[in-house]
């Protein structure tokens, strides 16, 4: 039968899953970032260098564009005859390059006017500019801002002695809505290129490193259930982790050694300790045989004198009281003489013999022949059913290996328990199986003492005790066909004798 108490073996630990590292995709991620800000910073430096390129080019092309204008007008107006400009401008190509517009400012009195444009929707006034550029006979040019931006050259006519100036106007719009778009369109590009440089790391990565790195993780995962039962780790990869995968099985190797050889060197101390309890069992049993052949005698002695006592009280009137404990001592006679015997004749505990008992009256016999030892300690004890309304518990059993399972844990129970403690018993069925508990409320057992419950000659008790009174116990409720368990509690210890199903009556 399978012992509920010491049956502490782990359950088997779960097969390791595999890995999901976070290395690749953090790198894909930073790669991918880093990619981004590059490719973008890059694409934004070179349209600012381009745009400063292409404003420097349209601003030479602009006054060419302009002195080549001048130099045409100048021809067909040398003294800036309005109708011959006007015939100059009608001509003027509004579209070469972008939009661009053309103004002849002539000079009077008070300063210079508009006068003649390069068509009738153009008219805007003279500025500073136009002024200066007449003034100091020099072409100015400058980029004028805005919502809608353009460039302005202001070219002086009429040589040494101007007498007028022109205003070219060329709008930069276009260029810049072009640039704009190129701008998007390549920021666009760039984030592609992002993307595609993160997935390329991610997957390089988790190929060169995850996929090794993995493989070692899941070895290592495996460990947890010893050295010898952990899977080698598969030299994969790059040179690095090949090399990282040799020595980790390497130390795997080495691990199971040491666990081997510490197995090996516990189990030869369990056999050893074995063998010590083999020849103090040996020892102890030729003990008991030299002690059941001298006691034999003395205990039918003091059978026939309790047996001549009995009879001379039941010739006495009032002495029914002295006559039952007479009758108690007689019982625990007659069962400590066929123990004598049973361990003369054959070396081992008697047989079981199977017959109706009852429980109840069993354990009541028990803690009325306990009497003595319980009033010495000032304890008291108790005998009542689980449940009060259930009948007699009558089982075909044993009931001389019943006492003494419970004349050893009455008596253990009194030792631990302070004066003024209580010992209870109490008997019953739980799933149908019967059972008959012990419990105190002493200070219970420590969790080194549970940890060596039922092996012989262990004790807690010093010098005091023999370590073998739970062993026999256990043996011969074994006998029984049932089990004696410890059941952990808050406090006191608490004993359980389980029969089995059979000794329901």
């Amino acid at each position: 039968m399978t012992d509920p108490v010491n049956d502490l073996s782990p359950p088997p630990a779960p097969l390791p899953s595999t890995p999901r590292l976070a290395l690749p995709w953090r790198l894909a991620a930073l790669t991918g970032l880093l990619a981004l800000a590059l490719v973008v910073g890059a694409t934004e430096i070179a349209f600012r260098l381009a745009e400063r390129t292409r404003r420097a080019d349209l601003l030479t092309e602009s006054i060419d564009l302009a002195n080549t204008l001048a130099a045409y007008l100048t021809r067909l107006a040398p003294t800036g005859e309005p109708s011959a400009l006007a015939v100059g401008l009608a001509g003027w190509n509004r579209r070469h390059i972008t939009e661009t517009s053309a103004v002849v400012y002539l000079r009077d009195t008070s300063g210079i006017e508009g006068s003649i444009g390069s068509d009738s929707s153009v008219g805007r006034m003279p500025d500073l500019a136009d002024s200066t550029a007449r003034d100091t006979r020099k072409v100015l040019a400058r980029f004028i801002p805005g919502e809608y931006p353009e460039l302005q050259v202001a070219v002086p006519l009429g040589g040494p002695h101007a007498w007028g100036v022109l205003d070219v106007r060329v709008a930069t719009g276009r260029l810049d809505a072009w640039a704009r778009a190129e701008r998007r369109r390549s920021y666009l590009l760039g984030i592609g290129v992002a993307v595609l440089i993160a997935a390329g790391t991610w997957g390089l990565v988790n190929w060169w490193v995850g996929r090794p790195l993995g493989a070692i993780i899941q070895a290592m995962a495996g460990a947890h259930a010893g050295a010898s039962a952990a899977p080698p780790a598969p030299e994969t990869g790059v040179k690095e982790f090949r090399h990282l995968a040799r020595r980790y099985n390497l130390l795997r190797t080495a691990l199971a050694d040491r666990e081997r050889e510490s197995e090996a060197r516990a189990a030869l101390l369990t056999l050893e300790e074995r063998a010590r309890s083999y020849d103090r069992l040996a020892l102890a049993e030729e003990t008991s045989a030299g002690f059941a052949h001298e006691i034999g005698t003395p205990l039918s002695t003091m059978n026939g004198h309790l047996q001549l006592l009995r009879e001379d009280l039941r010739r006495m009137p009032g002495a029914t009281a002295a006559n039952e404990r007479v009758l108690l001592l007689l019982t625990q006679v007659d069962r400590v003489t066929r123990i004598v015997r049973a361990g003369m004749s054959r070396g081992s505990w008697p047989t079981p013999t199977a017959r109706p008992a009852d429980l109840g009256t069993l354990a009541r016999a028990l803690v009325r022949f306990l009497e003595p030892a319980l009033v010495h300690a000032r304890v008291t004890a108790t005998a009542l059913p689980a449940d009060p309304r259930a009948p007699a518990l009558v089982l075909t059993t044993d009931s001389d290996l019943v006492e003494q399972i419970l004349l050893n844990l009455l008596k253990n129970a009194i030792e631990a328990v302070p004066p003024g403690g209580h010992v209870h018993l109490r008997w019953g069925r739980d799933a149908e199986r019967p059972y008959l508990d012990v419990a105190d409320d002493g200070p219970g057992l420590a969790p080194e003492v549970q940890a060596q419950l039922f092996q012989p000659f262990v004790t807690s008790k010093g010098s005091g005790g023999t370590g073998l009174g739970l062993a026999v116990s256990r043996r011969l409720a074994h006998a029984l066909g049932g089990e004696l368990v410890y059941l952990p509690g808050e406090s006191g210890a608490r004993w359980r004798l389980w029969f089995s199903l059979e000794s329901n009556a």
